[in-house]
């Protein structure tokens, strides 16, 4: 049982965490938590304030004995937590700068201290619980800080630590250490992973994660207010949805479930008993399932000699988009130019200047896919698409028809998204009077590549 940072978010939203646990946990419930809503901003804005010499831990000491006095804990039980917390600032502070090994240091400070929250909360309640850090039971991944990977061949070192906890086990998400003792954290959604990693080694006849979402959706309700859930949906086009931009689900965390054929379910702690979504390995092909949209994507156009090599060209390009940390989404190559699309990032304007005057870049954008089971060349509904869009004035920069197999996307301006997703999704998911929910499932194991 996974429960995000908005299922954390206050005093009366962990109580209702613990009734969760309580009733849905069955004998032996496992426990992942992330920090608490907003709390990961907050350490990362003040640890970067601290590189330029302002130590502001109080933001986070508050933000915590709020928390600890709705719930009627200990208002000192955190104490040693704000106590390194405040160390590390300082260390930061007198050498004016922020090394990655350090900020996921102070990073890993507020899944630490929720884990500490929610176990005395659960003990309150009436349950033991044990908050347990991740690299204490063997999780291990490489040394790619900010964004570290697990490594290989963990699983029964975990499973066996995990069998001598007492009571409930309250572990970490998103953080672990690397071979040499480093802490490292996963990446944002990291906890995600975290579960699902645990969910593999323990053999977890499900994994819920619990969220301040209904499920996996038609579209986003942002977006389009009459999205409904998609009641049963494949892994493949989970990671589909989760590759186009929709953060629901972190795709990386679905490669450990579908490796041990574990059924996941998207469920909302505002309101435990509604069905949610339940994600399966396997399941009966339908078509398209929903839209996925991303916002402020760029597009990065690198010019190729016509005397240079392309396979060089192609291999230099991607190992300075990794010396960037710069992300692609959907690539397309032609003879003399690569074209990437990029979601906002930090390297993305240092891997611009890098680049010259080989680079263009186009800014602005959005994308709109529609997923589905291997709907990726289906002219026919792309004929649909395009024509929606067309007819309602979206104009499409940009169509990607048969990149991949379980989507096909589509880029268009920042201002029109608004409306391009609410013609598609009036096009492709109508709404029928008799019948107003979605039941939607697909495929059969794929491979995951998000």
């Amino acid at each position: 049982m996974k429960f995000g940072g908005a299922a954390l978010c206050d005093g009366p939203a962990i109580q209702r965490a613990c009734q969760i646990i309580q009733t849905r946990g069955g004998a032996r419930p496992l426990v992942v938590v992330s920090a608490h809503q907003g709390v990961t901003d907050m350490l990362d804005t003040i640890a970067r304030s601290a590189a330029e010499g302002h130590v502001e831990g109080d933001r986070v000491r508050i933000r915590h004995r709020s928390i600890l006095h709705q719930l009627g804990l200990d208002p000192d039980l955190l104490d040693r937590y704000f106590f390194e917390l405040y160390a590390l600032l300082e260390d930061v502070r007198r050498r004016g700068r922020l090394a990655p090994g350090e900020l996921d240091h102070i990073l890993a400070m507020g899944e630490r201290m929720s884990a500490r929250v929610v176990a005395h909360a659960l003990k309150s309640a009436g349950l033991r619980a044990t908050p347990i850090d991740a690299y204490d039971i063997g999780l291990v991944t490489d040394s790619n800080h900010g964004d570290a990977r697990p490594l290989p061949g963990q699983g029964d070192k975990i499973r066996a630590a995990l069998e001598q906890v007492v009571g409930v086990p309250v572990v970490t998400g998103f953080l672990a250490r690397d071979m040499r003792g480093n802490l490292t954290t996963m990446g944002r959604n990291g906890s995600d992973l975290t579960a699902a990693l645990l969910a593999e080694a323990v053999g977890a006849a499900e994994l819920q994660l619990w969220k301040t979402v209904s499920g996996m959706m038609t579209a986003d309700p942002a977006l389009v207010p009459e999205a409904r859930t998609v009641e049963r949906l494949g892994l493949a086009e989970a990671a589909e949805y989760a590759f186009h931009g929709a953060e629901v689900v972190y795709g990386a965390a679905l490669a450990p479930v579908q490796r041990a054929n574990v059924s996941v379910r998207i469920l909302d702690a505002r309101s435990p008993s509604d069905a949610g979504t339940v994600l399966e390995v396997a399941s009966r092909p339908v078509g398209a399932v929903g839209l996925a949209a991303r916002r402020r994507l760029s597009r990065l156009e690198v010019a190729i000699g016509p005397l240079e090599p392309r396979g060089a060209c192609l291999a230099d390009l991607f190992m300075l988009m990794a010396r960037h940390q710069v992300e692609p989404g959907l690539v397309s190559t032609a003879g003399d130019r690569a074209v990437l699309h990029v979601a906002p990032c930090a390297g993305l304007e240092a891997l611009v200047a890098a680049l010259g005057r080989r680079a263009r870049i186009e800014r602005d954008l959005s994308l709109i896919a529609v997923v589905g089971r291997d709907l990726g060349a289906d002219g026919a509904l792309a004929a649909r698409a395009m024509a929606s869009l067309s007819n309602a004035g979206v104009v499409v920069h940009e169509a990607c028809i048969g990149a991949r197999v379980s989507s096909q996307a589509f880029v268009v301006a920042e201002a029109q998204l608004d409306r391009a997703a609410k013609v598609l999704h009036a096009e492709l998911f109508p709404v029928h009077p008799a019948r107003p929910s979605l039941p939607m499932a697909t495929s059969a194991a794929l491979p995951i590549h998000a």
